[in-house]
Order: structure tokens, then C-alpha cells, then sequence
């Protein structure tokens, strides 16, 4: 009877201890569960507001942050064409042809098409678009240097590894899920 009394301790005891240790395992997944959720807000949210500050402060020169850097990209490298811009922006083909088309009309940019394929466009920056190249420059730096002065150049490697990182996860995940979307 004793021996029957001191396994079934032992079971009893084995048995806690399988969940507390389980328990401590899920509470580990919850919590890293809600740390990862919590690191996909906060993405957004700087996003967010990084758009908002940086339409504000390219408001002056009469453009979106978003048309100010393609704005850039063309004026620094004298012009390019529309597959390179796409490959820069790494978005889709309308949001390129929507930005284009309001630098166009704001006169910042002309679209000229190739002598070898009509089908393919040249964009090269206007007079306009050179006298603001260098102030929507600084402009940025400024917004750079605001946002990231305080942080060490280590620290920025870092961050910019692990934002990488994520970003490679996001393209892939992404492109597996319309993969297995369109079977």
C-alpha cells in the first residue's frame, strides 16, 4: 500500500510538473505571440506617421512624400525609364503610372518614349523638377537626421538588419500566399 501511495505521489508529482512546464511553454508562445503582434503595430503606426510627416513637410514643393522621392530618384540619375522607376518603388504598375501622371501634370517630370519601342517611356525631369532637386534633398536628410539623430551607427545597422529581415519575410510570405491563392 505504501508503494502504491509513493507512485501515485510520483505520477501526481510528474504530472504537475509536465504542466507547469507546458504552461510556462505556452505562456512563452502568447507572450512571443503578442511581442510579434505588438512589432506589427508599431510598423504600421511608424509608417503611418512617417507618411503623414513627411507629406507635410514635401507639401511645400507641391508634392507627396511618395511623388518627392520618385521626384528624387529620376532628377539624380537624369532621368530614367519606367521599369527601373517600377523596380526602385517596388510597387504595382498603376501606382507607378498614378504617380507619373500627377508629376507630369505638375510639371515636374515629361515622359519620352524610346526610338527603339514606342511601347517604353523615358522619364526626364523638367527645369522645374532640377531647381527643387537639391531643397527636397536637404529636406529629407532633415527628416532622416530628426528621426534617427539620436541613435548610434550600430544601432542603426541593427535596426535596418532586422527591418530587412522582416521585409524579406513579408515579400515572401506574401508571394507564397498569392501563389497558393491562385490554384
Amino acid at each position: 500500500m505504501k508503494i502504491k501511495r509513493i507512485c501515485d505521489i510520483y505520477l501526481y508529482v510528474r504530472i504537475v510538473c509536465a504542466f507547469i512546464v507546458s504552461g510556462q511553454t505556452f505562456i512563452k508562445k502568447v507572450v512571443s505571440i503578442q511581442t510579434k503582434q505588438e512589432i506589427i503595430k508599431l510598423n504600421k503606426d511608424i509608417s503611418i506617421s512617417i507618411d503623414k510627416y513627411m507629406d507635410a513637410r514635401t507639401e511645400k514643393f507641391g508634392l507627396t512624400a511618395a511623388q518627392g522621392i520618385v521626384l528624387l530618384f529620376v532628377a539624380e540619375n537624369g532621368g530614367i525609364h519606367v521599369s527601373e522607376l517600377k523596380k526602385f518603388v517596388d510597387t504595382s504598375k498603376s501606382t507607378v503610372s498614378a504617380t507619373l501622371k500627377r508629376l507630369c501634370g505638375k510639371g515636374f517630370v515629361t515622359l519620352e518614349p524610346l526610338e527603339d519601342d514606342n511601347r517604353q517611356k523615358r522619364i526626364v525631369p523638367t527645369e522645374k523638377a532640377l531647381r527643387v532637386k537639391n531643397s527636397l534633398s536637404r529636406e529629407f536628410a532633415d527628416i532622416c537626421e530628426e528621426l534617427f539623430g539620436e541613435f548610434s551607427q550600430e544601432e542603426l545597422n541593427c535596426v535596418c538588419r532586422f527591418q530587412k529581415t522582416v521585409a524579406e519575410n513579408v515579400r515572401r510570405c506574401f508571394k507564397n500566399y498569392m501563389e497558393t491563392e491562385e490554384k
